[in-house]
């Protein structure tokens, strides 16, 4: 990893693991221990947000670089690297990723320690330290990394469940993958052009790899999400076309959900890019009628609407 990049993840408040793993406290969990406000994936899935962990196994790697991500890219540093190919010996096993994956998460959590001084209550502290859940996603594309089979498996192991974030590149990997507790598939454009164009993918035929993923979705057995991420400006047209996709994978539910003006993504983007929570919904709702999907929830804060197959979700624990 180059040492600019580095620095700039240290200054954000990343906690690297190893050569290419990060792990970054959630601000939900802040929230949550401090002021028991929740993020949306307690509100629609039952996720406890202060026993939550938010990692990635490869912090440095992905096939894309997509203008609305708050991950760091090379232009970001003016520094080139191989962003897409992983070796297996510069990356954490998986038992030892997750340690220290549990290892910063407490490191994390020391400020918070009601013995301290922290206005948190010992019972939700007590729990945060004992963590019930894993989202592989933060930065990234996760999928690159050559253990992740193994590392759901170590997961599930330890008794929490696992939510998988990737930006469907790489059907193969998905095919053959120990499957998390729930699977994203992210869209985030209606065609080819607007995908290259917001997504500038370092890969060929990057969109009909998406597409063959997005086929792919139907046929796993876990819970299965599309997350439309949402530019205004940029890619929130053509919705009969998001509406295919959608039909084409079958999710168990689609997360319409506005870009928010955070991390290195600033550099790229204006703030009139991050849409209000009430054009959200109106596209949600246009989306809902064209898929027969329900409008199920909804969380203003974080601009994101929950679509579902059926009206009743089976919430996690």
């Amino acid at each position: 990893m180059p040492t600019e990049l580095r620095e700039k993840l240290e200054k954000q408040g990343y906690h690297l693991l190893g050569e290419r793993g990060g792990y970054k406290a959630c601000q939900w969990q802040k929230k949550s221990l401090l002021h028991g406000d929740t993020c949306y994936k307690e509100k629609f899935y039952g996720i406890e947000s202060h026993r939550c962990l938010q990692m990635t196994p490869v912090v440095d790697k992905c096939t894309q670089n997509c203008e609305f991500c708050w991950r760091v890219t090379p232009q970001d540093v003016n520094v080139s690297w191989n962003q897409t190919t992983v070796r297996p010996d510069e990356v954490l096993p998986p038992v030892e990723l997750l340690d220290q994956t549990m290892m910063a998460n407490l490191r994390s959590l020391g400020g918070y320690n009601p013995e301290a001084g922290a206005k948190v209550s010992q019972e939700k502290y007590l729990e945060a330290r004992k963590p019930k859940h894993v989202a592989i996603s933060l930065a990234g594309e996760p999928t690159l990394y050559p253990f992740l089979s193994e590392f759901i498996e170590e997961i599930h192991r330890r008794e929490m469940t696992s939510f998988l974030v990737s930006n469907g590149t790489t059907p193969d990997t998905l095919a053959e993958l120990t499957l998390p507790t729930q699977l994203y598939i992210t869209l985030a454009a209606p065609d080819k052009e607007t995908h290259t164009r917001l997504l500038r993918p370092g890969i060929p035929d990057a969109w009909e790899r998406l597409m063959e993923s997005q086929e792919l979705l139907n046929s796993l057995d876990c819970r299965t999400v599309n997350r439309l991420t949402m530019v205004a400006g940029h890619n929130m047209h053509d919705i009969r076309a998001y509406a295919n996709q959608i039909l084409i994978g079958e999710p168990d539910f689609v997360e319409v959900k506005g870009y928010m003006h955070l991390g290195s993504s600033r550099e790229r983007l204006g703030k009139s890019n991050a849409p209000a929570h009430r054009e959200i919904r109106a596209f949600s709702e246009k989306l809902a009628a064209l898929t027969g999907y329900y409008l199920v929830d909804e969380q203003i804060e974080s601009r994101v609407v929950l679509l579902s197959r059926i009206k009743h979700i089976k919430r996690l624990t």
